[in-house]
């Protein structure tokens, strides 16, 4: 047991050897190669996956996508394989693993945990999977649907079911377990302490001959709170759970006990249907996943949504602030994702099999603040076959900086740059990283910080020394707690001379304080940023 446990510490661990780059280029030059991946199946040659078609405006962020795809019949809808898949934004593989066809898509959820690891799920439960090493290791968890980490104890959540009899009728709930590294359970909670079975829904969702009250499909641990939140799709309420008593704090939608707020502020009985992918997105504030499954006001509605709810816990309202109504060629009846990206768009996940009016399978989609689709992808129904996605997830494999375009200069005092970076991905905890700016070749300052969660920016203002006319190189470094680096180099061409002031008044606060005109012009990756500023004088 201590050397099964050492080896999660050691898979866990992040990895400062920079091999991921090394990957990172054979993966895409295998990548570019096949255009086909194959698998042997028995005496068969079965095609794993079709490349995907991807259409992109500009707009969208620029990252890599993670997700788990099946490739699923359509004549007897049964599934023939499926692979953990890591693409760029133009639909190229760059990590393939193949994974179990047996059990239920929907179990084999996946997501970053560090910068060098991710969590996901197969018919061996939960696993770990370094991309630096290239190392798996089964951490002998069984659950359902999501399995959340908890960093602060270095355990695992997820679900298992279990049966309630009522009158003579066999209802299924779902009991959230918490699990230590060595696969015991060290908490516990069954949902039928605060879901009733008279919460089932209206239209008897089923699994087999079982009344399916709850259905649990997303889990979210804040360790800041010390509290759970969990969401089921058949009672379109999500919960919030005190972690140390397991008492209900409160519940939201139909059996909960928030007055709900549509887009346009109308009073709501049901904010949403059969919905999934709940997610934090800060301090009471959430993005989700509305299937529009079981509508009770239109069961031929069929819209799936996006939406972002802020709530008021101590007015115990919830609005919607935000949401995209997907076209009905996105419908969803089961499956689906949303998260918000760093340049606040949101990232969909309408991964059925299939879709109204169209030969479209799984579809991914990237939706700017307007509402307007940047960024497609679409696994096409082909032939006999069709493709399924669970979840999705936007990635990077270093940080994110962005240099906010102003620098202000104080006469005879120093010059200030403001600039803010994010982590790799969504991070629903602390990591710790660090930062240098460095001018002209030398550094002048540099510190460790704690990255925003959640996707946030962490916003900074450096102070730099007093700039001279002519050309200055500036350079920020950020680095994330694994040891991977971003950098953004800045050109600043000083282009309009000091005047050469007096002292104008005995008061200090009487300095001009000059903006000068600079030509900016910012490296980052393949991006190029010019923007102009012009000069602005102002006696305080």
């Amino acid at each position: 047991m201590e050397t099964k446990l050492g080896k999660i510490l050691e898979i866990i661990k992040v990895n400062k050897k920079k091999v991921l780059v090394t990957s990172l280029i054979v993966s895409i030059i295998l990548a570019t190669l096949i255009s086909i991946l194959v698998i042997f199946v028995g005496n068969e040659v079965c095609t794993l996956l079709i490349i995907p078609d991807v259409e992109k405006q500009t707009g969208y962020f620029d990252g890599y996508n993670l997700y788990v795809v099946e490739k699923r019949s359509k004549i007897d809808y049964k599934t023939l394989n499926r692979s953990l898949i890591i693409c760029d934004m133009n639909g190229t593989i760059i990590f393939n693993r193949n994974l179990s066809s047996e059990s239920a898509l929907a179990n084999f959820n996946t997501e970053f945990i560090n910068s060098t690891t991710l969590i996901f799920g197969d018919i061996n439960g939960v696993n770990l999977w370094n991309i630096e090493t290239d190392e798996v290791v089964s951490l002998g968890i069984y659950g359902h649907h999501d399995y959340e980490f908890n960093p602060a104890n270095n355990t695992y959540f997820t679900f298992s079911t279990y049966f309630v009899e009522d009158n003579g009728t066999e209802y299924i709930f779902d009991r959230i377990q918490e699990y230590n590294l060595n696969a015991e359970v060290v908490w516990t909670l069954d949902t039928s302490d605060f879901v009733s079975t008279d919460d089932w829904c209206p239209y008897e969702d089923k699994e087999g001959d079982r009344a399916d009250v709850t259905h649990s499909n997303s889990i979210i641990y804040d360790d800041r709170e010390d509290v759970i939140y969990i969401n089921m799709r058949n009672t379109n309420t999500f919960y919030k759970i005190d972690h140390k008593t397991g008492n209900l704090i409160w519940a939201l939608g139909e059996h909960g006990n928030f007055t709900l707020y549509d887009i346009n502020g109308k009073e709501k009985d049901i904010l949403f249907y059969h919905g999934h992918a709940l997610e934090m997105i800060g301090h009471n504030s959430f993005i989700y996943f509305d299937n529009d499954e079981h509508n009770q006001t239109d069961y031929q509605n069929r819209r799936s949504r996006i939406l972002e709810i802020e709530i008021d816990e101590d007015t115990m309202t919830a609005y919607t602030t935000w949401e995209w109504i997907a076209p009905l060629e996105y419908f969803s009846a089961w499956w689906g994702d949303a998260d918000r990206l760093p340049n606040s768009n949101r990232l969909g996940c309408f991964g059925t099999i299939d879709h109204p009016q169209t030969d479209i399978g799984a579809r991914l989609v990237e939706i700017n603040g307007t509402g307007d689709i940047v960024w497609e992808l679409n696994y096409n129904r082909t032939g006999d076959y069709s493709y399924g996605i669970y979840q999705v997830e936007r990635i990077r494999f270093s940080p994110l900086i962005e240099v906010i375009p102003s620098i202000i200069h104080d006469f005879e005092e120093t010059a200030c740059i403001n600039w803010k970076t994010w982590y790799n991905f969504r991070n629903k905890y602390d990591f710790n990283g660090n930062y240098s700016v460095i001018l002209n070749g030398n550094v002048t300052n540099s510190s460790f910080f704690i990255f925003e969660r959640f996707w946030n920016p962490t916003y900074f203002e450096t102070n730099i020394s007093l700039l001279e006319k002519g050309n200055h190189t500036l350079t920020i470094v950020v680095e994330d707690e694994g040891g991977h680096q971003t950098s953004q180099n800045v050109s600043i061409a000083i282009i309009t001379t000091i005047p050469k002031i007096t002292k104008l008044m005995e008061d200090s606060s009487s300095r001009p304080k000059i903006i000068f005109a600079i030509t900016l012009v910012s490296l980052s990756n393949d991006r190029k940023l010019k923007l102009r500023f012009w000069k602005k004088s102002k006696y305080g």
